[in-house]
């Protein structure tokens, strides 16, 4: 029985996944991704960049978590160790979630610069608790002083109408932390585990800078709100904490899906496509920029460049160049994925046919979601250092790239491969075991995230193309263009798939017989003579 449970949690973060890009579906269905496009090119430049300017600032913010941590605990570490660790650590922790990725940074992080498993242990915990107090504490406090519209269905459902009576009990719980770290100053047991409350003074700086951080997150993305929709920020602030309570909660790496889908359900307006478009360049500015940055920072420590600030940051990476650059991979996989899956602009299609042989944007196409695909899977060969993985990542990335400036000039895509392919090449020496990952078991995360990625793609595939998918779904695949080559890809993508399953399952047969082969045989045991 033991042996199923483990699968629970993966399972139920799946379905979770599932259900809330089905009901995100099912409020943006009314807009096409004409509607959609058209609402991103509204966000001016300026907005953009304000949005830019305020991110960086929330991640120097965020460098507090880890000070604080170590600061409880009672050890001391180097600003720049900690603005180093804090860095890399967030941007892995908000694109794959805290326990694929940001905990695994840390951890190695932190082990290489001397410190104990339970030294690991207590600072993680300090920083959860640094975010629930934080959390607890403002949502409190907006819900007493300036309460939200909650939505008529959900008030129904909670057992408690006033909102402000919630905000004073959640602002009683921070509120109750804060009076432990008062009064309590001796060890306290729980399950058999030592846990000291941290000094009164750390404790008051830890619910600032969570709530300093909470509003400078939401402030990057309110920004880019167009300003005529009538929501203040007081009004969009619980709409973002909620948000990023319920992707904490439900562990669904980078919050696909919910994220979205609670920050729609709560901000009430009638340009919901506004919205969303906010939402993907959100994820853009916040997520994925701070995540090719880490990329770009292993890739300077491994160009050895000069400067003694540099040489001692590359000691400090060394150990996490695979990591960044399999991780990155990974994200760099979806996003050329995801570039196949959205349709060319018909401008767009008549230059490339005025310019280009008929069928080479088809090919590129076909290349750019195949490569996407494959580098969701391959990328786990670097997290295990694999030197054929590191070969078949650069070939990929190079493939996708040419492909994303084949099938409509999609440039976005492939600069973001080509940061990817130079953190990739930079960290070289890294990727030296013989072995394949192809031949080994893939863990059951690992393989989740993939199909989960896979599966979106197609989802919203299907949301943009399905009326016309029907006509499309011939040996011909004429007409519509867009669709046909969607549809043309995922079916190229299927059968690889499947093909590239089987001979795994060929490969490790043939591994096992060559371990029993290499095995010696057991030689049976002799009765001793009795003397």
């Amino acid at each position: 029985m033991k042996k199923y449970l483990r699968y629970l949690g993966p399972l139920l973060i799946t379905a979770i996944f599932l259900l809330a890009i089905y009901l995100l579906y099912n409020k943006l269905k009314a807009y096409s991704i004409a509607q959609i496009r058209e609402s991103i090119q509204q966000i001016s430049y300026g907005r953009i960049g304000f949005s830019l300017v305020l991110m960086v600032i929330n991640y120097m913010i965020l460098v507090g978590y880890d000070w604080l941590a170590l600061k409880a605990i009672h050890k001391r570490l180097a600003l720049p160790r900690v603005a180093l660790v804090s860095f890399v650590g967030q941007a892995v922790s908000y694109n794959f979630g805290a326990l694929l990725g940001g905990t695994s940074v840390r951890y190695r992080f932190y082990s290489a610069w001397d410190f104990t498993l339970t030294d690991i242990v207590r600072l993680v915990l300090m920083l959860a608790v640094t975010f629930w107090v934080g959390a607890l504490g403002l949502c409190g406090i907006i819900f007493m002083l300036a309460p939200p519209v909650i939505p008529d269905e959900l008030l129904k459902r909670m057992p408690i109408t006033d909102v402000r009576i919630l905000g004073v009990i959640l602002f009683m719980i921070a509120c109750s932390y804060l009076a432990l770290c008062f009064t309590v100053r001796k060890p306290v047991h729980i399950f058999g585990k030592e846990f000291i409350f941290p000094a009164p003074r750390i404790a008051v700086a830890q619910f600032v800078v969570a709530g300093v951080d909470i509003v400078a997150a939401a402030a990057c993305m309110y920004v880019m709100l167009p300003g005529d929709m009538g929501i203040s920020f007081l009004d969009f602030l619980p709409s973002y904490l909620m948000a990023q309570v319920a992707v904490v909660l439900t562990h669904i790496p980078g919050g696909v899906g919910v994220f979205e889908l609670v920050i729609l359900q709560l901000t009430h307006t009638d340009h919901e496509q506004m919205v969303f478009a906010a939402v993907l360049l959100f994820r853009l500015v916040y997520y994925i920029i701070p995540l090719l940055a880490a990329a770009v920072l292993l890739a300077v420590y491994e160009a050895r460049q000069r400067g003694h600030m540099l040489r001692e940051a590359g000691r400090w990476l060394s150990a996490l160049s695979h990591s960044i650059a399999a991780y990155a991979t990974f994200v760099g996989g979806l996003v050329l994925l995801v570039s196949a899956t959205l349709p060319t602009l018909p401008h767009t299609m008549t230059q490339l046919n005025a310019w280009l042989p008929k069928g080479v944007s088809a090919v590129g196409h076909f290349v750019c979601a195949l490569a996407g695909a494959a580098l969701l899977f391959v990328s786990y060969g670097l997290e295990r250092r694999q030197t054929r993985a590191f070969q078949l990542t650069v070939l990929l990335l190079i493939l996708g790239m040419a492909g994303a400036l084949l099938k409509g000039f999609s440039w976005e895509a492939a600069l973001m491969a080509g940061v990817v392919l130079l953190a990739v090449c930079l960290a070289r020496r890294h990727f030296y075991r013989s072995s394949f990952f192809w031949e080994e078991p893939i863990p059951l995360y690992w393989l989740v995230g993939a199909v989960g990625a896979l599966l979106l793609s197609f989802f919203l595939g299907w949301a943009i193309y399905h009326p016309a998918w029907d006509r499309a779904a011939s040996w011909g695949f004429e007409r519509p263009l867009n669709a046909s080559r969607t549809l043309r890809a995922f079916a190229g993508i299927t059968l690889v798939l499947l093909l590239s399953w089987f001979w795994r399952m060929t490969l490790r047969q043939r591994r096992r017989l060559r371990e029993r082969k290499a095995s010696p045989p057991k030689q049976p045991l002799r009765p001793t003579a009795k003397k």
